[in-house]
């Protein structure tokens, strides 16, 4: 089996240029630059995948909030529960899985070279929590106070939630919780026990599924209790995919490769279409109605398994368009504040749409039909102006840092430590807005949030990867 060049880490996309090539100016110079700085061994192809997801997210996410007028009042409500046939597309929509299987391909490249350098696996736990939880501290320092105030001096009077702008919040929580465990699932997978490590995983999901779908066990929130050990099966199984990715372990042959998204397909429409799963891959709010993300599902998994395979397909021809620098300038400006732009997309969308129903900068359609459908272009260019104004302000707080030399002296206590406080603040924040809680409780979670990030971030010096 061939063998590529190891995929590098997810640190920047691209590294200082070398002394004295500026590329020119225009569009071209900026993406000589650009090619310029970019390290030999980087997977473009990979980080186009993450680019592509993001933006995925961003657009449904933003699609799927309905702001109508019957009878000449404003109403907000989601899409999916109002035209109920709109969840089938959510199998195209829902591209989570593939964005954890990329990380799982990232993560087990950069922990090797970490471990090949003598980093210990707390340390490289704690650099990459701090890498994902940096850009995410300014977003709660706008949002949670935002929310208190506008709950205190005109409560009732927003149309859209502030708290929908913390919805974004779930993926850093799971996303930490599974690059924390990349050490371990990355020695099973050096050890041949990737399949079956995965297969265990998908097994013993189902039978939570099962129990799930029976109503077995209280409901928290919307969703069944006992649902809540396979945000880490399920999540952690994609992740493993992506060792198998990083070592070429998929299928290479395109047969193979369309074999393994007709498989997932096939599952999808048993487990959907006669096992009475939930069709829709996202939760539908404001219902109590099950789905296949909150808490994740083997569907989630099957579908994994269809996305997988198809950006095996897509690699190739994918890779060569890559190699075009004008392509690839896209890809890494935009991937160098992904994290920016997920995180604070919600904010914008919160923000136009409030201001546009109560300045009247946009006539209400009474309900979802061909004038609805029609405004959405304008409405969606108005959340990518906001959010870039976002960006540009936010965007900063994602830089890596400084290379500076120093050894970090946190050990597992801290480490632990961190985690369960981020995990407790995200729990938390989510919390408040699905149970209406007062947004003053919020203050409470940003501070265990602020002195999580403080925990993981007690260091000497700062070497990011």
């Amino acid at each position: 089996m061939t063998r590529h060049a190891r995929p590098s880490a997810t640190g920047p996309m691209v590294k200082p240029a070398p002394e004295g090539r500026s590329g020119g100016g225009g569009l071209g110079g900026l993406a000589a630059r650009v090619e310029a700085q970019t390290g030999a061994d980087r997977d473009r192809y990979l980080d186009f995948l993450r680019v592509a997801a993001i933006l995925m997210v961003i657009f449904g996410h933003w699609i799927v909030r309905v702001v109508v007028a019957p009878g000449g009042a404003p109403e907000a409500g989601y899409l999916l529960e109002l035209r109920p046939s709109w969840q089938s597309a959510t199998l195209i929509w829902q591209v989570m899985p593939l964005i954890f299987m990329v990380g799982g391909a990232l993560n087990a490249g950069s922990w090797r070279r970490a471990r090949a350098d003598g980093v210990a696996p707390v340390g490289w736990i704690r650099r990459r929590a701090r890498r994902l939880l940096r850009p995410t501290l300014p977003l709660l320092l706008v949002v949670v106070p935002a929310w208190l105030a506008a709950d205190l001096l005109f409560p009732r009077a927003l149309l859209i939630d502030p708290g929908v702008a913390l919805i974004p919040l779930w993926f850093v929580a799971a996303y930490l919780a599974v690059l924390s465990l990349t050490p371990a699932t990355l020695a099973l997978h050096e050890r041949g026990w990737s399949v079956p490590a995965i297969a265990t995983a998908v097994v013993v999901a189902a039978l939570v599924d099962v129990a799930r779908l029976a109503g077995i066990g209280p409901v928290v929130g919307t969703q069944p209790l006992l649902g809540l050990p396979n945000f880490l099966l399920i999540w952690v199984a994609i992740h493993q995919l992506g060792h198998l990715w990083a070592d070429d372990r998929l299928p290479v042959r395109p047969a193979g490769q369309a074999g393994m998204a007709v498989a997932g397909a096939a599952a999808l429409v048993l487990l959907i279409g006669v096992g009475g799963w939930p069709l829709t891959m996202v939760p539908v709010e404001g219902t109590t109605l099950p789905n296949n993300a909150a808490p994740p599902t083997i569907a989630l998994f099957s579908l994994a398994l269809v996305q997988t395979g198809l950006a095996l397909l897509a690699r190739h021809p994918l890779r060569r368009a890559l190699r075009r620098p004008l392509v690839w300038a896209g890809v890494a400006l935009t991937g160098s504040r992904m994290m920016t732009l997920f995180l604070w997309h919600q904010l914008a969308m919160v923000v136009v749409t409030n201001l546009a129903v109560r300045l009247a900068w946009l006539p209400l359609a009474e309900t979802i039909g061909a004038r609805w459908w029609a405004h959405q272009p304008l409405l969606l260019l108005a959340f990518a102006v906001a959010l870039a104004g976002c960006v540009a302000a936010a965007g900063r707080f994602e830089d890596a840092g400084g290379a500076a030399k120093g050894a970090d002296g946190g050990g597992w206590g801290s480490t632990l430590l961190g985690i369960a406080l981020v995990a407790s603040a995200v729990a938390g924040l989510l919390w408040l807005g699905v149970a209406e809680l007062p947004p003053a409780l919020g203050l409470i979670f940003l501070i265990f949030f602020a002195a999580g990030l403080r925990a993981l971030d007690g260091m000497r010096g700062r070497t990011e990867d």
